[in-house]
């Protein structure tokens, strides 16, 4: 991401870490920076075809710099069809230029708008992994790195590199590393679920698996059921495997049983992809009663769940002796295939996950994990599994846990003072789901312009719709940044209505 006060001083462009836009050779000069600054923004529509531009002085107080260099800059930007010039008024981007400088897969790539002005879910996701910092991210999905035991992973990495032989010059075996599969089956039983190591296999993270299960399960054309809202990396990755992508809205208790009962009816889907601990993105639980319907349900139409338990080690309730209620816990593995990762509450750059399959389909799902991507980096699950037996592991979720619970305390009362509802149900997870009473796609562009990413609640539906809805990481909102969402709320309810 590019920042907005990047051009202090002539020296600012003397070597390559102060450079005003990543990427850009340091060597080139402040006019060249503004155009490069623009033309990013064109391209990601910060600024939208026919809309006006900065005006001279605006840009020139903002980043700093002549009036001449803004001018020369637009003069650039004028003659290579980006922007063009109206007498009198000023300065637009061209409607020619902004679609024809991305075809409509180009611009799912770079982030962009979708057809229907709402914000893609490659927006999000290019700006998450680039280079915005914890403290202006509040619509990332992980913790800040001064929360997870730095050190801790640091020595588990080390002690498996000194034994490395078998982990690097060996494929390891295609389920995965038998340690950490042989770890799950305790973790397991400590929530109720009785698995065996046979029954499970590794992969490169939550989002292979969901991969895999896709392959497997499915071909072009068939039906798919997911949350409604739900993890926005699901729907585009699910579409382009041919699937119809089919939203059940859910509430605190889980997924709408009238609209559930009727869409396995008439959809006849094979798979349902669900979140059930602390759910992303509404930090909801599952009540008992909802989820004995859904397993009926299941079995009724041969439908077969993956249930996606990344969060669960935020729940309290682990260490307390309550577990939160798990749909693999119910069913046992008829037909739940049960997914836990480790990315947020270890190491995201980890990339493992282990998924508990119902005997059944063990072989067929190995098999096609060896035709997707032969093995799993087996080093990593053995870092994973060190971090787990190293005696520390409870202690550090526990801490981790606390701070949680702290953030959402904070958040409870933080809210209301800029006239928002903290909703009841929220529990102790990663998120707060907020109405914010306005458009957030809108909001979330806004956010950007001045250095905030945040998480507009559209990408949280198949529809990718627009929403009032937006996606808090209670972990990194600051003050700040609630300070900037409240003059910005104030801003737009001060406008008047057409």
């Amino acid at each position: 991401m590019v920042n907005d006060t990047i051009f202090h001083d002539a020296n600012t462009y003397a070597t390559g870490a102060n450079s005003a836009v990543k990427g850009l050779d340091a060597r080139f000069n402040k006019v060249d920076q503004v155009v490069a600054w623009l033309t990013e923004r064109v391209e990601m529509r910060f600024y939208a075809p026919g809309a006006r531009v900065p005006s001279v002085r605006a840009l020139s107080d903002k980043l700093g710099v002549s009036r001449f260099t803004i001018v020369h800059a637009y003069d650039k930007l004028v003659a290579s069809g980006v922007l063009i010039s109206r007498a009198g008024s000023g300065f637009y981007v061209a409607q020619i230029a902004a679609a024809s400088q991305h075809s409509a897969s180009e611009r799912s790539q770079t982030g962009a708008l979708t057809d229907n002005g709402a914000v893609d879910a490659t927006w999000l996701l290019r700006h998450i992994f680039s280079d915005v910092a914890e403290d202006k991210s509040p619509g990332s999905g992980l913790l800040p790195l001064s929360w997870l035991e730095n050190e801790r992973v640091g020595v588990a990495v080390r002690s498996v590199t000194r034994a490395c032989e078998s982990h690097i010059y060996d494929y390891g075996h295609v389920q995965g590393f038998i340690r950490l599969r042989e770890q799950m089956v305790v973790q397991l039983h400590q929530i109720g679920m009785l698995a065996r190591p046979e029954q499970m296999v590794c992969t490169q993270g939550v989002s292979s698996a969901i991969d895999l299960m896709a392959r497997y399960f499915l071909k072009a054309g068939d039906a798919v059921l997911v949350d409604d809202p739900s993890w926005f990396w699901l729907f585009e990755s699910l579409r382009k495997h041919g699937l119809r992508v089919i939203g059940v809205p859910r509430d605190e208790d889980g997924p709408n049983i009238e609209i559930l009962t009727r869409v396995m009816a008439h959809d006849k889907p094979k798979l349902y992809l669900t979140n059930s601990v602390l759910h992303n993105p509404t930090s909801f639980g599952l009540s008992p009663a909802r989820a004995y319907q859904v397993l009926r349900l299941l079995d009724e139409h041969d439908c077969y769940m993956l249930e996606d338990d990344i969060y669960g080690d935020f729940h309290a309730g682990v260490s307390k002796g309550a577990p939160a209620l798990r749909y693999a816990a119910l069913d046992q593995f008829k037909r739940v295939f049960y997914v836990a990762g480790f990315s947020k509450s270890l190491a995201a750059g980890l990339r493992v996950a282990v998924v508990c399959c119902p005997q059944a389909h063990v072989q067929g799902f190995v098999g096609q994990k060896m035709l997707s991507g032969l093995s799993s980096p087996e080093m990593n699950e053995a870092v994973v599994h060190r971090l787990l037996v190293d005696g520390q592991h409870r202690r550090h979720l526990e801490k981790l846990r606390l701070r949680v619970a702290n953030a959402h305390e904070r958040m409870r009362v933080a809210l209301p003072k800029i006239g928002l509802i903290y909703p009841p149900q929220t529990q102790d997870g990663l998120f707060v789901w907020v109405d914010t009473g306005v458009d957030t796609n809108a909001l979330a562009l806004a956010a950007m312009n001045e250095g905030w990413l945040v998480a507009p609640g559209g990408l949280f539906s198949p529809s990718q719709g627009v929403s009032t809805f937006m996606r808090l990481n209670v972990a990194r909102t600051t003050d700040a940044f609630l300070n900037w969402l409240g003059a910005y709320l104030k801003s737009v309810q001060a406008q008047p209505q057409t």
